[in-house]
């Protein structure tokens, strides 16, 4: 259970970070929106995440 916290933790970190970037182009942003969807697409959806108990 704890692993499971933390593996959710550190993504939503990365996430956070990802959006709160300063970007200088545009190539920048499309490759952190192709990052966040990766993020998400490993994202289970039959995992219990904590901030939705």
């Amino acid at each position: 259970e704890q692993a499971k916290n933390f593996q959710w933790g550190l993504r939503r970190s990365t996430l956070n970070h990802l959006m709160f970037m300063s970007y200088t182009d545009e190539a920048q942003v499309a490759n952190a929106t192709r990052n966040y969807e990766i993020l998400h697409e490993r994202d289970d959806d039959e995992t219990e995440r904590p901030d939705k108990r």
